[in-house]
């Protein structure tokens, strides 16, 4: 059975963030696995240290319990980890077991509505082995997904995000919304050329992303009721202003970097800091969301 990793502590994020994670669990048949850690060095210790080490352990452990019991019809496990750092202890887990999605909720620092990963999601989203959602303040009371969007700028992370988002949209019965930020300001270079030169070129090269964005929208499976979007503009703060309009964004990493990673370029640092929904955050060159949706829809079909 594949794992959702909840990072859970006391705060409200960590309650969006388990909101979150149990919906996509029970649609899944997904397993949670929540987990607090706890600030102690596992280190050998004096003997006095000991009793301070089993207080954090059970604060820990009621913490969890608590959470857990506020979740229904979906398996359930709790770990407790002695660890300072919550984003390594999260990491590990990842790495070790079935984890098919990690899931953060955001600093209570930020607006409400709006994702503002905290420290936790902060080092998590450089490095993870597998998806990451980052879960905006509010989220608790949010309805159902009903539309995905996706961030597509032909490049090969974004084929993997399109393909990620496509398999989720289908699983919830949701609309797709496929979205091209085209940013003129990054096309040509109007010093080389003559004016009239220079507008072809922005023409034919806006006509190519369009053509492009058609034509990834035109691949989707027919049952899939997908839109293309193409807004004009800086991509970060436009991706993030689309999140207005969907229930869920899905974005790759950055094209370069090691392989199997979370990595965050520009696009996506601005995107996670100004969503208004949840966003997972894809690997570079991993099979993304797959291990958790593709084996909620064979279980479906047999």
């Amino acid at each position: 059975m594949t794992e959702i990793v909840v990072g859970i502590d006391d705060s409200a994020g960590a309650r969006d963030a388990l909101a979150f994670a149990a919906r996509v669990a029970t649609s899944t048949g997904a397993s949670l696995e929540l987990v607090n850690a706890y600030p102690f060095n596992d280190l050998p210790i004096r003997p006095a240290s000991r009793d301070v080490h089993d207080y954090l352990q059970r604060d820990a452990q009621a913490t969890l319990d608590r959470a857990a019991a506020s979740v229904e019809s979906v398996p359930v496990t709790t770990v407790p980890i002695a660890e300072t750092s919550s984003a390594r202890a999260l990491h590990t887990l990842a790495e070790s077991g079935a984890t098919a999605l990690v899931v953060v909720g955001s600093t209570r620092r930020g607006p409400v509505g709006r994702v503002m990963p905290g420290s936790t999601g902060e080092r998590l989203l450089h490095g993870a082995p597998c998806p990451v959602a980052i879960v905006p303040r509010g989220y608790a009371d949010a309805g159902p997904i009903k539309t995905v969007g996706v961030g597509y700028d032909g490049s090969d992370e974004a084929k993997a995000a399109l393909t990620a988002a496509a398999m989720v949209a289908r699983h919830f019965g949701a609309s797709m919304r496929v979205i091209r930020i085209y940013d003129a300001t990054r096309t040509g270079s109007p010093a080389l050329m003559t004016v009239p030169g220079y507008v072809t070129t922005m023409e034919d090269f806006e006509a190519r992303q369009r053509e492009g964005l058609d034509e990834a929208v035109a691949a989707m499976p027919d049952e899939l009721a997908a839109e293309a979007v193409f807004v004009p503009g800086s991509a970060g703060p436009e991706l993030a202003a689309q999140t207005e309009n969907v229930d869920l964004m899905v974005v790759g990493s950055r094209g370069y970097g090691p392989r199997a990673a979370v990595l965050l370029g520009s696009v996506t640092h601005t995107v996670i800091r100004k969503a208004s929904c949840p966003v997972i955050v894809l690997p570079r060159g991993s099979h993304g969301l797959e291990d958790l949706f593709a084996s909620a829809t064979e279980a479906a079909a047999s």
